[in-house]
């Protein structure tokens, strides 16, 4: 397993929990925030989405996202390449249109499958390249992975504790086994 393969393991794994996780949810369940200075199940899924659409298209490639193009048109929200959820006030959140759940699993397999094929197409020289970022600093590709993979994690795992909190213990869960390529 070369170090693209541990990459696209760990983004399909990811992915795999927040589709666990959103799956037998309802439209209401992923709205319901648990207090007024929390994020709802809906607004955490749909910001990873947004997350890997503004670091996959925009930084690496240098592309319009795809909420740019489709996505904010679709949900019906501003198509600002900058409206991701960063510096949302509780009160931004209050007004936020939560999508359906089968919006944001729309808009999220979009995205992965963006992302995706960035993946497949990255060589591991090009881990070192630096790249100018909109935080007004510049990474590496290598670090931009990390830096995702590990914001997408700890959301997935909000998403899950959330699921667990409105719906109870829903039994042990394994992951299938990682795909061969």
């Amino acid at each position: 397993m070369d170090l693209t393969d541990i990459i696209r393991f760990t983004f399909e794994r990811v992915w795999w929990t927040v589709d666990q996780a959103l799956d037998g949810l309802t439209d209401e369940e992923i709205a319901r925030r648990p207090n007024g200075h929390s994020n709802s199940i809906g607004w955490i899924a749909w910001h990873m989405a947004r997350v890997e659409d503004r670091w996959f298209q925009m930084v690496l490639q240098e592309k319009p996202q795809l909420w740019e193009s489709e996505w904010a048109a679709k949900l019906g929200m501003p198509a600002d390449p900058n409206y991701a959820g960063g510096g949302m006030t509780p009160e931004d959140v209050d007004k936020f249109k939560t999508p359906t759940v089968q919006q944001i699993k729309d808009y999220s397999r979009a995205a992965r499958q963006a992302t995706s094929d960035y993946v497949n197409s990255v060589q591991p020289e090009q881990f070192d390249k630096a790249i100018d970022t909109f935080f007004g600093r510049t990474m590496t590709i290598g670090e931009i992975f990390g830096h995702v993979l590990c914001e997408l994690n700890q959301h997935a795992g909000q998403v899950s504790y959330l699921k667990g909190y409105y719906q109870g213990y829903q039994g042990r869960v394994i992951p299938p086994p990682p795909k061969s390529q």
